[in-house]
């Protein structure tokens, strides 16, 4: 089966979100642990071997599909060295990922590519809980910093 490029491109650039994911929550949650806020780090690290699971899941799609997955290119890290900063990068690198992850499903749709939706769609639902997750986080910050 012959890959459609544009499909391809875009889940290399969901795989690349992931990637960058991986090393990002991953250091996050190493400097939390030594910071001493473990419950926070194994949040991060948690995050960090989800975005494992869904980088497998994206390298082996684009397999089965015919492309090649591109596992060289990462986003730059935003590393953070307070709870509030790393909480704060990462979102933001969720919330670009969010827009790649729409524009990936909107291709998706239009060549009525099943899979491809579905395994999207599954990203993006834990995508979306860990951004409201991080969003409760930096509210209880928030609260804390001014009470």
């Amino acid at each position: 089966m012959a890959a459609d490029p544009a499909m391809t491109a875009h889940l290399n650039a969901v795989l690349k979100h992931k990637l960058t994911g991986i090393n990002q929550y991953f250091l996050h949650a190493r400097i939390l642990k030594h910071q001493g806020d473990v419950k926070l780090a194994d949040h991060e690290y948690k995050a960090s071997l989800d975005a494992m699971k869904h980088s497998d899941m994206l390298v082996e799609h684009i397999l089965s599909l015919g492309g090649i997955p591109n596992l060289q290119e990462l986003d730059r890290l935003a590393i953070g060295h307070s709870a509030r900063a790393m909480l704060q990068n990462d979102l933001a690198l969720l919330e670009t990922a969010q827009a790649g992850l729409a524009s990936a499903m909107e291709h998706a749709e239009t060549l009525n590519d099943r899979a491809s939706s579905a395994l999207l769609t599954k990203i993006r639902q834990t995508q979306q809980e860990r951004m409201e997750f991080i969003n409760k986080q930096l509210a209880a910050l928030q609260r804390k910093e001014c009470a």
